[in-house]
């Protein structure tokens, strides 16, 4: 009988769907393969808590060294420093009253909050509720390296110095260094390694050139999932940065990113209607999987939106509650089947818990404590 409620010792397959879940061997495995890949680069690694939401992930990831963690949203830091993780960074421009006090009083929760910036105005914002709380927001400054969302152009470098300036004689903030993201999934792109050999490189030699002209340049920060290991390779680099690699997804599989034994996010869902021999709805739809183009930069649905695990059934089309799914293989009304989702980042947004398994059994069931934090 269906479990409404997951019990650890469960069988999943017994539990209600849809239902995300984490294979827990793998995401240790991939969390400690991260870490050593920066640990052999002597860098810094701070994990990207986007894919996952879940400060008890996150712990994991600081027992295994991450320095810190990363977020985008100021909302999405909250239940991390609650959960005590003490050093975060929000990799994303900040921008407006409310926010800039909510992150003063971040900072005056945590050991450290560096914030990224490419504007006067979020520098002059981010000062006067910092100095106004009596605390200290570190601040590097966001180089846009080729994916044009956000950053002060890389080849601008006597913009990047007059902020970096008046960063400097702000109150409340201290000047810590330069970051970027450029990942390599865009039209064009290079290979993944060449694509971090390239980000990694870029970065270094905008901040040799501060230091040329008398800046201290602490921090240089870059990568991703695709190019984080490749940029920890770039000599001068002192963190690397990655989120989805936790979970990876059918877009980092398909990107040549991953390999399918590292995939360890999936969604149990049950085979509700059957048309033909060839094609068949779950109860998996757009609240489940989202179904977005997941690159960056890209638009649109996927062509293969989720796929099963081990089996050859791909799931094609979404509406809100319905998966229609190609088979190529007999399949059984009621049955359940696990599907590996294209974009585990917003894949997990759209839960409010996810199951924990080992060995096909339940071991934990997490809240997604940081779901559906935007601001």
């Amino acid at each position: 009988m269906a479990s409404t409620h997951p019990k650890p010792g469960s069988f999943i397959y017994d539990l209600d769907t849809p239902a995300t879940l984490i294979d827990l061997d793998r995401l240790e495995k991939n969390i400690a393969q991260w870490q050593a890949e920066a640990d052999r680069c002597g860098v810094r690694f701070r994990p990207h808590i986007k894919t996952h939401k879940i400060p008890e992930i996150a712990r994991m990831q600081m027992s295994a060294g991450a320095r810190g963690i990363v977020s985008a949203k100021v909302s999405e830091a909250e239940p991390f420093a609650a959960a005590g993780i003490e050093d975060i960074c929000i990799a994303y421009p900040v921008i407006g009253e409310v926010k800039w006090q909510r992150l003063a009083a971040l900072a005056a929760r945590v050991r450290s909050l560096t914030v990224n910036c490419d504007s006067s105005e979020a520098a002059r914002g981010l000062s006067k509720a910092a100095a106004g709380a009596g605390v200290t927001i570190h601040i590097q400054i966001d180089i846009d390296s080729g994916l044009h969302r956000g950053g002060i152009p890389s080849d601008d470098q006597s913009s990047i110095d007059r902020l970096a300036v008046e960063i400097q004689s702000l109150p409340g903030l201290r000047f810590a260094g330069i970051t970027t993201f450029r990942s390599s999934a865009f039209p064009g792109a290079p290979n993944a390694v060449d694509a971090g050999h390239t980000e990694g490189r870029l970065v270094v030699e905008i901040a040799n050139r501060m230091r040329t002209a008398g800046f201290e340049v602490a921090e240089v920060t870059a990568g991703s999932t695709p190019t984080g290991k490749w940029v920890a390779e770039v000599a001068g680099i002192t963190e690397v940065r990655a989120g989805n690699y936790v979970f990876y997804d059918l877009m980092q599989l398909n990107n040549g990113v991953a390999k399918e034994e590292q995939l360890a996010l999936s969604v149990l869902c049950t085979v509700v209607s059957k048309s033909g021999s060839d094609h068949l709805t779950i109860d998996g739809g757009t609240k489940t999987f989202s179904g977005d183009g997941g690159g960056v930069g890209a638009g649109g649905q996927p062509s293969i939106i989720a796929r099963a695990v081990d089996r050859r059934i791909f799931v094609e089309r979404l509406s809100e509650e319905h998966g229609v799914a190609r088979t190529e293989e007999p399949v059984k009304l009621g049955e359940k089947i696990r599907f590996f989702p294209y974009h585990a980042c917003t894949c997990v947004n759209l839960t409010d818990e996810i199951i924990g398994f080992r060995g096909e059994r339940v071991e934990v069931v997490w809240p997604v404590q940081a779901r559906g934090f935007r601001t």
